[in-house]
């Protein structure tokens, strides 16, 4: 578009407010400098800025861009140009601050993947080797273990007639302190009673009786196995055994 007469535009600046737009760094903004009303160049408005700063151009010049309704004074563009400067700043500072934490963030994340993995790994080995001490525990236990050949059930130790032969001991003891109970009451007694007599005598035979048998049976009865209770079982062979 055509722009005013710098002259005209001269009492236009000291009412109003003028910016030149953004622009990147691959499309620098070209700005028209003018001086006396005459225009004698074109600069990016970093150059036209330097230039000001080192008093080649002056503070009454004025400059032009398009987008601009007017004229505006060269030392407005200097105002605009370092407010731009530090907003870049700010959002460079602002962007590397984004990519330092996120860097953080995903080396934070790296180690506590690495971690996690470290930690599984150990878990795993861990595990590994107490299924392996299990295994080699249970292993050595059955090769002690006895089997039977009725059943093929695996046992550690056979049953026994241990408690039937308590059973009898204990009976047999208690017939005898039952009789001699008995006969003591009776003899005590100033009339003693026949029936008590008898009662007590039968409760001791009884009793001895039995214990006698369990006792004789716990005697005579081999191990078995505590499932089909076959006394046919053996223990595993050996390997030294085997060759």
């Amino acid at each position: 578009m055509q722009a005013r007469d710098p002259q005209q535009a001269r009492c236009v600046a000291k009412t109003s407010k003028y910016t030149h737009c953004n622009y990147t760094m691959s499309e620098p903004l070209q700005v028209r400098v003018s001086r006396d009303g005459k225009e004698f160049g074109t600069y990016t408005a970093q150059e036209a800025v330097r230039l000001l700063v080192y008093g080649t151009l002056k503070e009454t010049d004025f400059y032009w861009h398009e987008g601009m309704t007017d004229w505006a004074p060269l030392t407005q563009l200097q105002a605009s140009e370092a407010r731009r400067q530090l907003a870049e700043r700010a959002l460079q500072q602002k962007q590397e601050e984004e990519r330092k934490a996120a860097e953080l963030a995903k080396k934070r994340l790296e180690e506590a993947e690495q971690l996690a993995q470290e930690k599984a790994k150990q878990e795993e080995a861990e595990n590994r080797a107490r299924e392996e001490r299990i295994r080699s525990e249970v292993a050595r236990r059955k090769a002690t273990w006895f089997r039977c050949h009725c059943c093929r059930e695996s046992f550690s130790e056979p049953k026994t007639q241990g408690e039937n032969l308590g059973c009898g001991a204990a009976l047999i003891l208690g017939s005898a302190i039952v009789l001699w109970i008995t006969y003591s009451v009776a003899v005590d007694s100033y009339r003693p009673s026949p029936s008590g007599i008898s009662f007590g005598a039968w409760v001791a035979s009884v009793s001895f009786f039995l214990g006698l048998s369990l006792f004789t049976v716990a005697h005579l009865k081999s191990p078995y196995c505590p499932k089909c209770e076959s006394t046919n079982f053996s223990r595993p062979e050996k390997p030294d055994e085997q060759k």
